[in-house]
């Protein structure tokens, strides 16, 4: 994403259009770095402006939604209420192409007189501002961020002092650009620079995004350096600035945003034809392009950090429990060395009249065909007998200890494959519902600690009504979700059932599918559970068949590999142990098929998938 001086101008254009005159009717500051100015428009629907200083979002547009309205106004907001609550827009402008923006205002005084106030958007990173001034005095009221000398020696923010504008980059205007002033510029610069960054470093406004859309429409290659670059590259390049400066100066633009697998991933003034046109969606503002996409840039962002804490429990888990499982394992390896106290102690036991007390004894080794001789070492304040028992002791405890290592590492490896289950399952979820069924899933398995229920109050030795209602249930958690139901997809009037999580694999496998069935999961791989409706008991064709294996091997942690190996057998051989968590399942009777889950191959499927859902 890059919000430019040219998404800035249409931004600009667009609200000088809209909210010339508007009244600012309500001021709040939901977050540090976000202001929302509520304006009331003549003959029109009230508009939400929004301001934002967040360093990766700086920017200014009008938006649909809002976050609420924070109890407690921080200062910043009080001030501006106190100054501009009641005051009416007057004007909208931009300084050149840069990315500053001035909202003018005409407000009545403390006096009651009808006085003046600005607003100065200044949209820089980790430098972006919101400043009120006093155009009268040119003084600044206060600023959302104030940068005092200790900070920044040349330009300081503070209530009181002269508004100084930020230094000017010294670049050419593309709306004022001459071909003369272009060359001379452009050939200034050492010959190897690549035409990509001669432009950055001459041209005003424009961002990488926007110098690759101008490159990518000359057909010029943006790493070529400018010693490369003869009259034609020169020519080329000035027609498309010169066509792009007089587009701003007409206010002609092309508001797009680029949606990359339905997620957005870019947006821009100009139309951006160097991404794949099923990527490109147009707009017919650019406040409704902006809107769109940081709307829907929150939700995936939501999503995915949701997606991250959740994958960082799991992983922990997981490394626990492999870290046990190394445990265990040196356990049972330790016992089986162990066999040694238990060939010491016969030894010893059997030469215990002839051998006397000491730091180790010499004993022929009848196990041994050639009978040859063994050191055993003893403790020498122990008697022979003694160290015998000793060994037998640590023989026995080695084994007991391995029995129950065995047994513990079964359960671990268990616990293993359902943690693995979860992290496929988080690999394939695509919505916030499905990220809290998984998360529903592993607080119940107790991973997650759930809040404790406050004891009811007891009166007396009774209970009232509403601690009766409040006890009700009990032993349920609070939290309790529906399952949703398992992917549907239809294939040559087949239909397939996939499960995106174990919960809806349970209730897949275990409640939806019948008997006759065709029922798939990837071989020793945690994954989806497939089902292939039949309730006709028809022949399934090969295609849909493989296709369902395909669908298995994506949804599982092989989703990557090549020739996945995919189980499959009817959903009578399938069943689940008492007590098995949930996903887990036993089958025989099962064939095997190798399949490759190629990403196009997928996406077809899927865009089917999205047809029926249409």
């Amino acid at each position: 994403m890059s919000y430019d001086g040219i998404v800035l101008r249409a931004v600009t254009v667009e609200l000088a259009q809209e909210l010339q005159g508007a009244r600012i009717a309500k001021i709040y500051q939901p977050t540090k770095h976000q202001l929302i100015l509520v304006l009331h428009r003549k003959g029109g629907a009230p508009a939400k402006l929004l301001l934002s200083t967040l360093a990766q979002e700086a920017r200014v547009h009008l938006v649909s939604q809002t976050p609420p309205n924070p109890l407690t106004p921080p200062l910043f907001c009080m001030v501006m209420r106190k100054h501009l609550e009641g005051g009416r827009i007057i004007s909208i402008s931009q300084q050149k192409l840069e990315r500053v923006l001035e909202i003018n205002c005409e407000v009545v005084d403390e006096l009651g007189e009808k006085a003046f106030r600005k607003i100065i958007i200044e949209i820089m990173g980790k430098h972006s501002n919101i400043l009120l001034i006093d155009p009268d005095q040119n003084k600044i009221i206060d600023a959302i961020q104030r940068v005092p000398a200790s900070i920044s020696r040349y330009r300081q923010v503070l209530p009181g002092l002269p508004y100084l504008s930020p230094p000017p980059q010294e670049k050419m205007n593309l709306e004022e650009i001459k071909q003369e002033d272009f060359y001379e510029r452009i050939l200034s610069l050492a010959l190897s620079t690549t035409l990509n960054k001669a432009l950055l470093k001459i041209i005003s406004g424009v961002s990488p995004q926007s110098v690759e859309e101008i490159l990518c429409r000359t057909g010029l290659d943006p790493f070529q350096p400018l010693e490369y670059c003869g009259e034609y590259e020169l020519s080329t390049l000035w027609q498309e600035l010169s066509l792009l400066g007089a587009n701003l100066k007409e206010c002609l633009f092309s508001p797009e945003i680029i949606l990359k697998d339905n997620q957005p991933e870019t947006f821009s003034a100009l139309a951006l034809t160097s991404y794949p046109v099923p990527w490109r969606r147009g707009f017919s503002t650019m406040n409704e392009a902006l809107d769109y996409y940081y709307q829907h840039k929150n939700i995936a962002t939501h999503f995915q950090q949701k997606k991250t804490v959740l994958e960082s429990l799991v992983k922990k888990e997981i490394q626990r429990c492999e870290k046990k499982a190394g445990l265990q394992s040196e356990t049972i390896q330790e016992a089986q060395n162990a066999g040694q106290y238990r060939l010491w102690g016969e030894l010893l036991t059997a030469q215990l009249y002839h051998l006397q007390q000491g730091k180790e004894a010499q004993v022929p080794n009848y196990y041994d065909p050639a009978e040859k001789m063994e050191t055993i070492p003893l403790d020498e304040h122990l008697t022979v007998g003694e160290n015998a028992q000793r060994y037998f002791s640590r023989y026995q405890k080695a084994k007991n200890a391995a029995t129950k290592a065995e047994k513990q590492l079964q359960e671990t490896k268990e616990e293993l494959a359902y943690l693995y289950s979860l992290t496929s399952s988080l690999h394939s979820v695509t919505n916030s519902s499905e990220i809290e069924e998984i998360r529903e899933e592993f607080r119940e398995s107790g991973y997650l600690q759930t809040t404790a229920a406050k004891k009811p109050t007891v009166t007396k030795g009774k209970m009232s009504n509403k601690d009766k209602n409040r006890t009700k249930g009990k032993g349920k958690t609070g939290n309790q979700q529906t399952t949703s139901l398992p992917q549907k997809i239809w294939r040559d009037s087949w239909l397939i059932y996939v499960g995106k999580n174990n919960k809806q694999n349970d209730l897949l496998t275990m409640k939806l599918a019948k008997a006759e069935d065709l029922w798939f999961h990837t071989k020793d791989i945690p994954g989806s559970h497939v089902v292939i409706k039949n309730p006709d008991h028809k022949p399934i064709p090969a295609k849909i068949m493989e296709e369902a294996a395909l669908l298995a091997a994506y949804h599982s942690q092989a989703r990557n590999s090549t020739n996945v190996p995919v189980d499959y057998t009817l959903r009578k051989n399938v069943w689940k142990q008492k007590g098995a968590k949930p996903g887990l399942v036993l089958y025989d009777n099962q064939h095997t098929i190798y399949v490759t889950p190629v990403p196009e191959k997928i996406a077809e499927i899927l865009t089917t998938l999205n047809e029926t859902e249409e």
